[in-house]
């Protein structure tokens, strides 16, 4: 399961919320769970995760 795709972030990133998560396939549900514990545990820490860097400068 590669959870840093474009897709996959872009997705999360449109619809964070995890109430939204139902509209998804099993699948995409782990996904966007895993990227949301990432998330949290970096804002936990004091940290900020730079979406911009991840969806244009990695891929």
């Amino acid at each position: 399961m590669d959870l840093w795709t474009k897709r996959n972030i872009t997705d999360y990133l449109s619809n964070p919320d995890e109430s939204l998560d139902k509209n998804y396939s099993e699948e995409r549900q782990k996904i966007r769970k895993a990227i949301r514990a990432e998330d949290e545990k970096t804002k936990k820490m004091g940290g900020v995760i730079d979406w911009n860097y991840m969806l244009n400068d990695m891929m």
